[in-house]
């Protein structure tokens, strides 16, 4: 049994028509068909958006991912980057530290030599203002190792010379300078306490330099091997590196104003 949607009224399962009303049962069958189908077909859409909308959002996820793990990515190489940078700027800031002490330490560490050398090297040089003693010294010293008549090797193996002034025989030279002779005595060669070489100094510094003969004399004075100047000696003495030699013999110098 079925009622009609219209009356009310109860008719047979099978009745297309109402009884009562005249209602076609067939045209709500239809109705109710359409709607099944119209529904189905809206279920039918709402799951192909539903999928569709599920797609999307894979694909926005998806997406939102892998530009997230660019982005990571991105950040990671650049920080890197940075880090390297500053690995190499602290390298390179270390390298230019390290170079500039070390050429500053060379710097000083050259001036200091350099320092040092030129104080050395003024130490083993004569000056022009040495004293009467280192004077001697440089004349006697001169004289030898140029090979003077008389002075060759006069000064060998010696520890000492003794410098005798005289103005009583100064006759006995042709050129008396300031008219006081020196003697240089080696006493390890000349025992007897007489020499034969001498020297006399001129007022602007002239050395004149004899040895002298058994045949020289007031009336035969001897003339010099040769005059030098003072300063010829000294830079003599330097050039052959003989001031260090010159200074320890002007040390051992004996003045003597009453031998001669």
């Amino acid at each position: 049994m079925k009622f009609c949607p219209n009356c009310g009224k109860r008719t047979e399962n099978d009745a297309k028509f109402c009884t009562n009303c005249g209602y076609n049962f067939t045209k709500r069958d239809n109705i109710n068909h359409s709607n099944d189908n119209s529904t189905n077909q809206k279920q039918i859409t709402r799951k192909a958006e539903n999928k569709n909308r599920s797609h999307k959002f894979v694909w926005i996820i998806g997406v939102m991912v892998i530009l997230c793990i660019v982005s990571g990515g991105w950040f990671l190489f650049k920080n890197k980057s940075q880090s390297a940078s500053s690995a190499n700027e602290t390298t390179t800031e270390s390298a230019d530290a390290k170079i500039s002490s070390n050429t500053t330490n060379g710097s000083t560490t050259a001036q200091n030599s350099n320092s040092n050398d030129t104080s050395n090297n003024a130490s083993d040089k004569l000056s022009s203002d040495i004293g009467p003693k280192e004077t001697a010294a440089a004349i006697a010293y001169y004289a030898d190792k140029s090979g003077l008549d008389g002075w060759k090797d006069y000064l060998k193996g010696n520890n000492g010379i003794t410098i005798i002034l005289s103005s009583a025989h100064a006759s006995m030279v042709s050129d008396i300078g300031q008219g006081m002779l020196y003697g240089v005595l080696n006493e390890q060669l000349n025992v007897n306490g007489v020499t034969k070489n001498i020297y006399t100094l001129d007022e602007d510094d002239t050395v004149n330099i004899y040895h002298l003969s058994d045949e020289n004399s007031s009336d035969n004075p001897a003339t010099p091997i040769k005059s030098v100047s003072k300063d010829e000696i000294i830079q003599y003495i330097n050039d052959h590196g003989y001031a260090s030699d010159v200074k320890k013999l002007g040390s051992r110098v004996t003045l003597d104003q009453e031998s001669y």
